[in-house]
């Protein structure tokens, strides 16, 4: 949980907004201007100092990556942001290494955890009609970490600090708004995560000013993606939990002495807890 003080003095430097805020659709530049100033700013260089050679590493490699990626975007006609392979997210995936972010404003207004709020259990008869609902399950079967994002510092505080620690690169999936996308796509390379950002089509907030206040739970619309990228993330999920299926499968078969057929007419390696087999 974030610290009080922390809270305190979040909601402090949002007493008075700067005119820029009620800009509509904000460039990138106008919202590192806002970034800048807030203090979540404090928290990434916090983790830049953690492990400064790392993230010089990732910026060196993956930076150039990322504009280049972004040159291709304005030709390609998805309607969501991938800097990694689809099929590299769904490896990591199916292996439990990666998390996946949802935005809280995309909680309905009746849910049982509460809207502005970290849970998301999934344990009530009426979460089943919930599309979140399906996507903590799933993620639960793969022991994915799973997020409900309450802001900016939740981002940085609970989520980046936590994936940071545990991982030196991994897949991710999140849902925002396109004015957080333009920042995150750059930023969070250089942490070593790569993967997928799905766009909201319904909710977003247009203004840096409308955004503020969602970081504390003043959000009247609830926010969605688009029927296609609901079913992309479905579709990610459910080939992740075949692998990871077909992976133990193929492990207790190993562990039972059975002859397993070639696939792709080759040798392939399982690895198991215990130990490395080979197939022929």
């Amino acid at each position: 949980m974030i610290p009080n003080n922390l809270l305190k003095y979040f909601k402090g430097f949002s007493k008075e907004f700067p005119s820029y805020f009620r800009v509509k659709n904000p460039n990138f530049f106008l919202m590192m201007r806002y970034y800048l100033r807030k203090p979540t700013f404090r928290y990434l260089l916090q983790l830049f100092f953690k492990n400064p050679f790392r993230i010089i590493f990732n910026t060196l490699f993956y930076l150039p990556k990322v504009f280049w990626i972004n040159f291709l975007n304005k030709f390609n006609k998805r309607d969501f942001y991938a800097d990694s392979k689809i099929k590299n997210v769904i490896i990591d995936f199916s292996k439990g290494k990666g998390f996946i972010t949802i935005s809280y404003c995309q909680k309905p207004f009746d849910c049982p955890d509460g809207r502005f709020s970290y849970k998301c259990s999934a344990s009530y008869e009426r979460c089943k009609r919930c599309f979140l609902y399906q996507v903590k399950t799933k993620c639960d079967k793969l022991n994915l970490d799973y997020y409900i994002v309450l802001g900016d510092l939740d981002s940085v505080w609970n989520i980046l600090s936590n994936q940071f620690d545990k991982y030196l690169s991994a897949s991710y999936i999140l849902t925002t708004c396109n004015m957080v996308l333009n920042v995150v796509k750059y930023i969070s390379p250089l942490f070593g995560f790569t993967g997928i950002i799905l766009p909201f089509n319904k909710g977003s907030c247009l203004t840096i000013y409308a955004y503020e206040l969602s970081e504390f739970g003043y959000k009247n619309v609830q926010t969605d993606i688009s029927d296609d990228n609901k079913k992309l993330l479905i579709d990610i999920l459910d080939k992740a939990i075949a692998i990871k299926e077909n992976y133990k499968k193929n492990s207790r078969s190993i562990n039972l002495g059975e002859k397993l057929p070639l696939l792709d007419g080759k040798a392939h390696i399982y690895h198991t807890n215990q130990r490395r087999h080979r197939v022929l």
